[in-house]
């Protein structure tokens, strides 16, 4: 009988496996709930192309996923399907003569030290590692990072998706350095910043509480939009001429991000070889955090209370004292701030609105990454790529294309309802690899965004004199990452 189903396991193998697993990322669990309607826009995984996989012996290779919170022993199968991935990864080990499995080699905070240290003495406490996105930057700049593009097992395309759709397409853009790639991850991507609402206020402001979603839906999602609606929710309920209900309420780097996200563009930027620059000075980028400033300065956004805490705009928006909030979409998870255990009014969720005149919407997010040691040998490399690619294929049986917003139905559960308009008509935005950019101020080493973010909104300077005020440091620090960075592959 074992026989019959590792043949038949091989015969699947055979006709290729092209989309991610559901795997851990060290990163919030998301939890699965059945779309209450069929979704059939915006999948993760297109049409399958068919492709045999190699029959291949890896002579008892053992692979380790190298993380910082797998437990060490791997929990029983609690459904039918962790039952059939079990059985579908134990006979990959079987047929290729490998193990492979994830393990906990370092604390949180300890594992860029641990990368760093186990590569450089050629002895890593793993094959692949999963890094945190605030630690890739120094080991990525020390050149300590596989260049994944020349292994065919994986099939990785430069500055995009592989034709498999496999690969997040936001980390192949950030990880190319010309015709080479140092980084990977085969699962969706979370969602980063954009606007969230309070339905209520909207319609106790006379707004139709879907606005948003309609504007989004029109490509009218514009910055004079945006302000328009911002001078109608900005309100004065009781007549004593002090202002009740303010627009916006929001920390200043979320606002910052989002605005300059929408344009395209970002603080930090790479060109087309790989190498680091300093934006800060665009016109786009200066001109968003002027846009930020005009808001703030015509009294849309609640000022910081003298005696506020660091997160006093999340109190804010949960007390109702602002309409909107430029955040992410993170704090709408069931136990988060804005979710339905801490939070009765129900809240939409947009991209960030588009400068006038601009085409497309842009979004930003950022995770963890995955990558291969750079100090193994070609062999060696190609043997633990075709097996890693092998484990994060989705199970057989359970590959279907699913909807890159499914698993955001219980952030937008709301009396009984779901959203179903963030999940169809804003997250897709978030998995398009063209208006999608992974945040690219991660890629140096010791660069704080709020040293610039700190100064909104710009009362004591303006945007471009406190641009110029950390401009040489972080100019210095892109420097040092530069040189570090491995030469960029023009062949």
């Amino acid at each position: 009988m074992a026989k019959k189903v590792s043949l038949l396991l091989l015969l699947v193998l055979l006709e290729g496996f092209v989309s991610g697993c559901n795997r851990g990322t060290g990163e919030p669990e998301r939890t699965t709930v059945p779309s209450p309607t069929k979704q059939t826009e915006a999948t993760v995984t297109p049409t399958p192309t068919e492709e045999p996989v190699e029959v291949r012996n890896l002579n008892g290779l053992h692979v380790i996923i190298g993380d910082t919170y797998s437990p060490e022993v791997t929990p029983a199968p609690t459904n039918v399907q962790e039952e059939a991935t079990r059985l579908y990864r134990e006979d990959i080990m079987r047929t290729y003569n490998c193990t492979i499995r994830a393990k906990k080699v370092a604390d949180w905070d300890e594992m860029e030290e641990v990368y760093i240290n186990s590569v450089l003495e050629g002895k890593p406490v793993a094959q692949v590692f999963e890094l945190d996105y605030r630690f890739f930057a120094k080991p990525f700049s020390m050149g300590l990072f596989y260049d994944l593009a020349t292994l065919k097992e994986l099939g990785i395309s430069i500055n995009g998706r592989d034709r498999k759709g496999k690969w997040s397409g936001a980390v192949n853009k950030v990880m190319t350095k010309g015709k080479s790639i140092y980084g990977m991850r085969s699962e969706p991507i979370e969602p980063g910043g954009g606007i969230l609402w309070n339905k209520r206020l909207f319609e106790e402001a006379g707004l139709d509480p879907d606005l948003p979603y309609d504007l989004q839906a029109s490509g009218e999602w514009t910055w004079s939009k945006f302000e328009e609606i911002c001078a109608i929710l900005t309100r004065d309920t009781d007549g004593d001429g002090q202002t009740d209900v303010y627009a916006t309420c929001s920390d200043g780097a979320d606002t910052l991000q989002c605005l300059v996200s929408s344009t395209g563009k970002d603080f930090i930027a790479v060109d087309k070889d790989g190498r680091i620059y300093n934006n800060c000075k665009d016109e786009d980028v200066l001109g968003a955090m002027e846009y930020a400033a005009e808001l703030y300065e015509k009294g849309y956004e609640k000022p910081r209370p003298s005696d506020a805490v660091s997160d006093w705009y999340i109190s804010a928006f949960q007390e109702g004292k602002a309409a909107m909030q430029f955040a992410e979409e993170a704090l709408c998870k069931p136990d988060a701030p804005y979710g339905e255990n801490c939070m009765t009014d129900a809240v939409g969720f947009v991209v960030p609105p588009k400068p006038d005149g601009q085409e497309e919407y842009y979004t930003y997010v950022y995770g963890n990454i995955w990558v291969i040691p750079s100090c193994y040998d070609a062999e060696t490399a190609a043997d633990i790529a075709f097996a890693y690619d092998l484990y994060t294929n989705q199970t057989p049986g359970y590959n279907d294309p699913v909807s890159y917003g499914e698993p955001y139905y219980p952030d937008f559960y709301r009396a009984g309802e779901y959203d179903e308009r963030v999940i169809k008509e804003t997250l897709p935005h978030y998995n398009d690899d063209e208006t999608t950019n992974f945040l690219t101020r991660y890629l140096v080493d010791g660069l704080d965004i709020r040293e610039l973010t700190e100064s909104y909104p710009f009362v004591e300077c303006t945007p471009e004199a406190c641009v110029e005020g950390v401009w040489d440091f972080w100019q210095e620090l892109i420097d040092v990452s530069n040189e570090r960075l491995p030469a960029p592959d023009k062949n």
